[in-house]
């Protein structure tokens, strides 16, 4: 490696550690992944909450809406016999009324919340899968693009002695298979009988398709 392929690659290694330490894209993804998932499970947590408060508040409001009919029919049972005792079951099925009133109202604002509460941890859950999917096709792409850029170094550098080491590498081998006795050198005397048996096999062929043409 001479002077200049040596300070090239200095200096890359620098400049690639300077863009590392400037942001590991990857680490704040994950660090936004983590904070992602926390804040849905707390919210989903809490819509449990309020999804448990308002089925609380319906039986509640069907208790009372019971109420009311038990007060109703009493003070029919009993206005004939007492008056007063029927006055009484009045006023209570009217308070039962203004407790349906202030349940149902209640309820109405509550399932809005809980609407809203709903719609906003799908959105957050919908959030967080985009932003997985997202991480994962980035660091997909990131692996390719690493190995894309090591390969371009090794490919287009001349400098960097990659075909010198493969040459060396060969002559190596070479020695090693000189010194065996095992070498890839073709026996030249096989390929004479070779060629001559092959040569052979062939005149017969076209004596015989010379015969063939005679006959005809």
């Amino acid at each position: 490696m001479n002077l200049f392929t040596r300070i090239s690659a200095t200096l890359t290694g620098k400049l690639d550690d300077m863009v590392a330490h400037v942001e590991n894209h990857d680490a704040v993804v994950a660090v936004a992944l983590k904070d992602t998932r926390t804040a849905v499970a707390k919210a989903k947590v809490r819509l449990d909450r309020v999804r448990k408060d308002g089925e609380a508040m319906r039986n509640r409001l069907e208790d009372a809406e019971r109420t009311e009919k038990l007060w109703e029919y009493r003070a029919k049972e009993t206005a004939k016999q007492d008056e007063q005792k029927a006055l009484a079951c009045i006023a209570r099925r009217n308070q039962c009324r203004d407790q349906i009133k202030q349940l149902q109202s209640a309820l109405t604002r509550h399932e809005e919340l809980e609407t809203k509460v709903g719609e906003n941890v799908q959105r957050m859950e919908q959030r967080l899968r985009d932003i997985t999917q997202q991480q994962n096709l980035m660091r997909s792409r990131q692996s390719t693009a690493d190995a894309m850029r090591i390969i371009s170094k090794i490919e287009g550098s001349t400098d960097n002695g990659i075909e010198d080491t493969f040459d060396r590498w060969e002559m190596l081998i070479t020695e090693t298979e000189y010194s065996t006795g095992h070498t890839s050198d073709t026996d030249s005397l096989d390929m004479s009988f070779v060629k001559e048996e092959n040569t052979m096999q062939l005149q017969v062929e076209l004596a015989e398709l010379l015969d063939d043409k005679k006959g005809d």
